[in-house]
């Protein structure tokens, strides 16, 4: 079968508003130069719309015309990769989804185990990629996006930290003892200083678990803002946390 059959056959296949680029095509690797040119020849006979360079969507024909694919198409596109998940939702549109937030996010952020800085906007959604802190699966998700929340958390717009800090503490007794390990492995192994600081904290305050390998993590003469320490004994004492800027 040549490359040009190939290809409009795997298109055919695919189900309307799904987002593809080169790479997805089974042949690209052996033949790039051949799928790129079937697809650009056969664009219009196949449906396709061109998102960007190298990025198209399979059109669906509605009663106003030609649709473009859900938002949550084009988010599981840079969030999967050949049914494995590579990449999670963060940023403002993580804030808004967990209630930290009333601020709708302009764009959606997501980080990625792919290490590709990608933008791609389609009918009004604006998306962003960016490198995960740490390689992403479909069971650290949540871990990861608790730690990115910690990381950012005096900059979420529209938020009191104060009450952001109490949901987190609310959120955080739902995990298992076996994913809070990992999240402080996580944390120690790629999360800046900081944020192993404010997370040792929360676990002392709000789940009576001392982290000593947070603790030992730090650097014992390294002091670290939060807004919130100036309520807390323990987030000075213990994890050099303080409340004023200097």
């Amino acid at each position: 079968m040549n490359v040009t059959k190939s290809v409009n056959q795997q298109i055919d296949q695919m189900k309307p508003g799904k987002l593809f680029s080169y790479q997805d095509i089974f042949s690209y690797a052996e033949h790039s130069d051949a799928v790129v040119k079937a697809i650009s020849r056969n664009s219009k006979k196949l449906g396709l719309v061109k998102i960007k360079k190298g990025l198209f969507y399979k059109s669906e024909i509605g009663r106003f015309g030609p649709m473009a694919p859900k938002d949550n198409d084009v988010i599981n596109y840079f969030t999967s990769r050949k049914n494995r998940t590579v990449g999670y939702v963060t940023g403002p549109a993580l804030y808004y989804r967990w209630g930290l937030t009333t601020q709708i996010p302009a764009e959606v952020n997501i980080a990625t185990s792919t290490n590709k800085r990608e933008k791609a906007e389609l009918s009004g959604l604006r998306v962003s990629t960016s490198p995960a802190q740490h390689k992403v699966t479909k069971n650290n998700i949540e871990i990861l996006q608790f730690l990115d929340v910690l990381k950012n958390i005096d900059r979420i717009p529209d938020a009191d930290t104060k009450e952001v800090t109490n949901k987190l503490s609310i959120k955080l007794k739902e995990y298992s003892s076996k994913s809070i390990k990992e999240m402080e492995k996580i944390a120690i192994d790629n999360y800046p200083e900081r944020t192993k600081a404010i997370l040792g904290f929360i676990l002392e305050t709000y789940m009576n678990h001392f982290s000593d390998k947070l603790r030992d993590s730090l650097n014992p003469t390294s002091k670290y803002y939060f807004s919130y320490a100036y309520k807390w004994e323990k987030a000075q004492k213990h994890w050099h946390l303080i409340y004023n800027k200097k």
